[in-house]
């Protein structure tokens, strides 16, 4: 078996022993990016022409890229829509595997055009004033707070989003309908354009409403984001998250983000799934130009919990400084989420039975080394495959506490019992595992070595045998005929006997009477023979009570289930005894899943309080315990 494991090495970085029932398997980390949905690295108007090889396809696998409102909506009623987005989708989604992400803007200083809004939208009511943009050219830029153009943007936006919605490979999408490149400032505006255009925080504020509005509205299935302002606009930031609106700041600097946005806005909206995304304030040579430090800018990153960062240094100039792709590279390697497996525990030999089902146990560790949680709540699919690549036995995780509250520095456990099917041959099979967007029918990449293609990984060999087994370690049957067995009253003021009882399943039983002093049971007895952990059990017992005062909890039993040192593990109990039909025999079961380390059992009749007497007059009877299903 070790040997099995051992050829695995290039995955595994350790095999060890836990225990006598479990070894454990520490999957070797990818020391690489590890690209999944609403998350990762972009690149800012990346070439179409752009090489295959290029160096930054290595870090993202996202094409983002701004376009104007004049470009995709020339005239009333009329849109390049395929004219536009078309090569991009043609580009990198089809040609390329990758995804795309656009943001549409309504003023643009960069810009050569006169309009940058359709000039029709001007003469269909829209008043605008006029700036001078860096070309030097004029352009005539909307009073973003006018009625008219909130209609008419409005209208824009829901035609966007049907095009655009839900499609294929699109990443999100940015709102640029107000402000300077469509971000949460004014730049260019002078104080007596905003007070003769009617501006004030009010109108603003109210502008920027309508539009989160038709966006929330237009894009249901694909993320939008916000370019966030300062706390004197952070109104606009709450109403947009409210609305399932995500956050996005361009102001990246060694010192942190702009407004120290990653602090107030980024982290308390996280918890929430509001994702952040960051975008540097400058490009790479502007940033040594100012002596601003690259490293200390990628170290400001890692404080804030963010989904993106925009790569827009000038990644793709020649000869970039390598220092560049070395930052570039830390950071991939952070931002978003990036999940795995540290340590998974599990049974190596699995027993198999021609005739009775069988358990796997795996019991696992994950660890988060990312910045953010998934907004995507996620399941884990173990499989154990046969050499023939036939699937044995599979079964899908929920994780106890879901994905989407799996933050950095810390823990969190995934444990599954996979039912191995009777009469599946001995040999050698393959412990698989894969995490899941179950509902996008989609895999999530892992941070370890050793992806297959259907988006599983190997973890490990298990070698299965067929199980040699007799009827008596699968059953025990107490019927009280050779005495008590081993059980004894429990509690003060109570006695216990073995007694025949010609009315009694068997013709002998338990007699249990008395009136309890402080305790949890009446009476209770060891099982003869050990447990098996992880198995799972089933014991029945016949029980009659012919006497019980009014107003005191019924009986029923209770299984408490120890390790080799006596430690107590875990209990189990069963339904209660029905005092509505007290007088009578009826059968009290227990299903237990035995727990790790499971070596004893005792099994009692339980009073269900601990400190008020009861005076009981019981009888048990056909105790039996069955091992269903065991590893």
């Amino acid at each position: 078996m070790m040997r099995n494991l051992l050829m695995l090495g290039t995955l595994f970085s350790t095999v060890a022993a836990t225990g006598a029932e479990l070894v454990r398997v520490e999957p070797r980390r990818l020391d690489a990016p590890v690209f999944n949905p609403r998350m990762g690295l972009y690149l800012q108007y990346p070439p179409l022409n752009l090489p295959e090889d290029h160096w930054t396809l290595d870090l993202a696998r996202i094409a983002y890229r701004r376009v104007e409102w004049a470009d995709v909506n020339p005239e009333p009623g009329v849109y390049a829509f395929d004219e536009v987005f078309g090569p991009q989708f043609e580009e990198w989604v089809g040609k390329r595997g990758m995804r795309v992400a656009f943001r549409v803007m309504c003023q643009n200083m960069h810009s050569a055009k006169e309009y940058v809004t359709p000039k029709w939208v001007f003469d269909a009511g829209v008043p605008g004033v006029e700036h001078v943009a860096l070309r030097g050219q004029t352009q005539t830029d909307p009073v973003f707070w006018h009625p008219r153009y909130l209609e008419l943007q409005s209208e824009f936006v829901a035609a966007l989003g049907a095009y655009l919605d839900g499609k294929p490979g699109l990443e999100y999408i940015d709102i640029g309908s107000i402000g300077e490149w469509g971000e949460m400032h004014l730049a260019r505006w002078t104080p007596e354009q905003l007070a003769n255009t009617g501006h004030s925080h009010t109108a603003y504020v109210e502008a920027y409403r309508k539009i989160i509005d038709a966006h929330a509205r237009a894009f249901v299935k694909t993320p939008v984001f916000l370019n966030v302002g300062g706390q004197n606009n952070h109104t606009i930031n709450d109403y947009a998250a409210r609305r399932g609106i995500h956050f996005r700041q361009d102001g990246l600097k060694s010192g942190g983000a702009s407004y120290n946005c990653g602090e107030w806005l980024y982290k308390p909206y996280a918890p929430h799934g509001v994702l952040g995304n960051f975008e540097f304030h400058s490009g790479y040579r502007e940033m040594v130009a100012k002596n601003w430090d690259l490293a200390a800018t990628i170290d400001a990153v890692f404080a804030a919990p963010i989904s993106y960062l925009n790569m827009n240094l000038g990644t793709f100039g020649e000869n970039p400084p390598a220092v560049m792709q070395e930052q570039l590279r830390r950071a991939a390697m952070k931002v978003g989420y990036r999940l795995l497996p540290v340590a998974v525990d599990y049974i190596p030999a699995l027993s198999v039975s021609p005739d009775r089902r069988g358990r796997f146990v795996v019991r696992s560790t994950w660890r988060n080394e990312g910045l953010a949680a998934p907004v995507g709540s996620f399941a884990v699919r173990w499989t154990l495959r046969g050499a023939d690549g036939a699937v044995a036995a599979s079964a899908l995780t929920y994780p106890t506490i879901p994905t989407t509250q799996w933050w950095p520095d810390n823990d969190y456990q995934v444990d599954e019992l996979l039912a191995v099917p009777a009469g599946l041959a001995p040999g050698t099979y393959r412990l698989e595992v894969a995490m899941l967007d179950p509902e996008a029918e989609q895999t999530i990449n892992l941070a370890i070595e050793g992806r297959q293609a259907d988006g599983s990984y190997t973890l490990a060999t298990v070698e299965a045998q067929q199980r040699t087994e007799s009827a008596e370690t699968r059953f025990h049957a107490e019927t009280f005929a050779e005495g008590a067995g081993g059980w004894s009253a429990s509690a003060e003021g109570v006695q216990a006997e073995a007694i025949a009882d010609p009315a009694a399943p068997g013709g002998h039983c338990l007699h249990v009477s008395g009136t309890k002093g402080r305790a949890w049971n009446y009476a209770s007895g060891r099982l003869p023979r050990p447990v098996t952990p992880f198995a799972l059990c089933r014991i029945t017992a016949r029980l009659k009570v012919d006497s019980l005062e009014p107003g005191n909890k019924p009986p029923y039993l209770k299984i408490g289930v120890n390790n080799a040192d006596g430690k107590w593990l875990d209990n189990f109990g069963s339904n209660r005894y029905d005092i509505k039909a007290m007088g009578t025999w009826q059968t009290l079961t227990i299903l237990a899943d035995l727990p790790a380390g499971a070596a004893t059992a005792d099994l009692a009749i339980e009073t269900g309080d601990l400190d008020l007497p009861i005076t009981i007059d019981l009888r048990l009877a056909d105790v039996k315990m069955e091992i269903l299903e065991q590893p």
